[in-house]
């Protein structure tokens, strides 16, 4: 896909986003707006965590049948563990309205890759956790969200083209959708003294 106006217009939304949200050289409560938009949004939308997680168990039962297509439900969880989970609590935040949230992640994600939000999502863990996500890095060696998005482009290549993945790249994006809940989404939850349990609509997000 090219790069055009709508690109550039939602880079530049995410960089004002994080430059408002993690300045450099101004000090803010951040911790407080963290603890408190955050686990609000998630006590109020427990279940929010259910679709990544489904998607993720989904992808193991595919290992076998159909290695393609359990890579692109391993993408799906990644995506979502990303966006559903991390940064829309974030948006949602901001301009508290879930809906409008959502369709600001919705409008800026996509095949374009996870590069546009990159800084936000580390200065959020950052902050949420003390997590640094360039220092976490799967089978490539390479951070995190790099090869999250090298499975993603693999995912659109299956999609679009009918490719047939690799042992590899399988490996990769199961690899990286581990990394995603247990190295990033729980200590960030943890964090905010939340768990992940199970209720009556499946995987859910409670108090510790």
């Amino acid at each position: 896909m090219s790069y055009d106006e709508h690109d550039a217009a939602m880079d530049d939304f995410y960089d004002r986003i994080s430059e408002e949200l993690f300045p450099e050289h101004k000090e803010i409560a951040i911790e407080q707006f963290i603890e408190e938009r955050m686990q609000s949004y998630f006590l109020k939308n427990p279940n929010v965590i259910h679709p990544a997680i489904e998607s993720s168990n989904h992808a193991g039962d595919l290992l076998q049948v159909s290695p393609s297509c359990a890579l692109v439900m391993y993408t799906t969880a990644i995506e979502l563990y990303l966006k559903a989970v991390l940064l829309k609590p974030v948006l949602y935040g901001m301009v508290h309205n879930e809906n409008i949230a959502g369709l600001i992640v919705d409008s800026s994600t996509g095949q374009a890759g996870f590069n546009r939000y990159n800084k936000l999502l580390t200065a959020l863990c950052i902050q949420a956790a003390q997590i640094d996500l360039a220092s976490i890095k799967g089978k490539e060696n390479k951070p995190i969200l790099k090869e999250a998005e090298d499975v993603q482009s693999i995912r659109n290549k299956v999609v679009h083209q009918g490719y047939r993945v690799t042992p590899e790249e399988l490996g990769q994006a199961k690899d990286i959708a581990y990394l995603m809940l247990t190295e990033v989404v729980e200590p960030v939850l943890n964090n905010l003294e939340l768990v992940i349990a199970s209720n009556e609509a499946g995987f859910c997000v409670s108090k510790a």
